[in-house]
C-alpha cells in the first residue's frame, strides 16, 4: 500500500481530483486546510531569496491551500492516481502547482475492502 500525498495548490480542481479518485475506486480521501511556508512568511514580512516572485505567485492564489491524504492499495491505482492530479494542475514544478509525493505503508487499519 501507499499514501499519495497532494499538497493542492489550485483547490478549484479538488472536487474533480476527488471524483476522479472514486472513479478509480479509491474509496477514501482526507482533505485539510494548510498553509505553505512561502505564504506564512510574506504575512510575517520576512524576506527570503526569490521572495519578490514568490510575492507574485501567491498573490494570484487563494490564502491557503487543500492537502490531500489519500491511501491507495496497488502501484496500477496509485500510477493512475498520479495521472488524475498531473491532468488536472499541469507541471507540478511550476510555482504555485503544488506538490505531490508518496510513501510506502507497511501497515494499514480501518480501511474497508
Amino acid at each position: 500500500m501507499y499514501l499519495l500525498v497532494n499538497v493542492l495548490e489550485q483547490t478549484e480542481h479538488l472536487a474533480a481530483i476527488l471524483e476522479r479518485f472514486a472513479g478509480l475506486n479509491i474509496k477514501s480521501s482526507t482533505v485539510i486546510n494548510s498553509t505553505g511556508m512561502g505564504r506564512v512568511l510574506m504575512q510575517v514580512g520576512t524576506a527570503m531569496p526569490g521572495s519578490e516572485e514568490i510575492k507574485k505567485t501567491l498573490r494570484k492564489m487563494e490564502p491557503s491551500n487543500k492537502m490531500i491524504f489519500t491511501v491507495v492499495r496497488d502501484k496500477e491505482t496509485l500510477d493512475k492516481a498520479i495521472g488524475v492530479v498531473k491532468s488536472l494542475c499541469g507541471d507540478l514544478s511550476e510555482p504555485g502547482k503544488g506538490i505531490l509525493f508518496t510513501l510506502p505503508l507497511d501497515f494499514v487499519d480501518g480501511l474497508s475492502a
